[in-house]
């Protein structure tokens, strides 16, 4: 299982590769500066707190988003459009109790101030999820690139061939769709040569 520290140190190298700037001279005012990090980019800012259990996120995440929108309204101008972008990540490797899961989604709906993100230790078990936890603060991955060697045209043939449809009779019908002919003709030379 993932330790407190470790889930802290995993999302500021995750937000940091991911082009947010931590805000190394910057906290939380009353809150543990080991629990927490401050991070910044282009349009928004982030506060990750990481709590000891359960109890604890729910005993204090008002003061600490009380400290965070303080913190926005003294270093961001209100006319920044950053201004109202203000992320809190509550983190904790604790579990909650099955009668407690519906504070998650209150904690969560509570957008007044700013919005937040609620990961538990039945979901953060691992460092792959505290990026899952994150994910919606990263920056979409482009898509790679389909090679024309592998394009999915060559693979509609094994894709699509069945009991009634042979690979090589699609495999007519894709070429003459890269080759831009009709493809009933195309169809109709491949039955009529068969």
């Amino acid at each position: 299982m993932i330790t407190s520290s470790e889930i802290l140190a995993c999302a500021s190298s995750l937000l940091v590769r991911n082009g947010y700037e931590e805000g190394t001279n910057v906290a939380l005012s009353d809150i543990d500066r080991g629990s927490h990090r401050i991070f910044e980019d282009a349009y928004g800012i982030v506060a990750v707190v990481v709590f000891s259990s359960w109890q604890d996120l729910v005993a204090k995440w008002t003061d600490v988003q009380g400290a965070f929108v303080e913190l926005i309204s003294t270093s961001v101008a209100r006319e920044e459009s950053k201004s109202w972008e203000g992320y809190l990540a509550l983190l904790t490797p604790g579990l909650v109790a099955e009668s407690e899961q519906g504070q998650i989604e209150r904690i969560s709906q509570d957008t007044g101030r700013v919005r937040k993100l609620i990961t538990t230790g039945a979901h953060l078990q691992d460092q792959s999820d505290v990026e899952t936890a994150l994910l919606s603060l990263l920056p979409l991955q482009e898509a790679a690139e389909v090679s024309s060697n592998d394009n999915i045209l060559s693979r509609l043939p094994n894709l699509l061939s069945g009991p009634n449809l042979s690979k090589e009779a699609i495999s007519s019908v894709v070429q003459a769709f890269q080759e831009q002919s009709p493809l009933v003709e195309a169809l109709h030379s491949y039955l009529g040569a068969k």
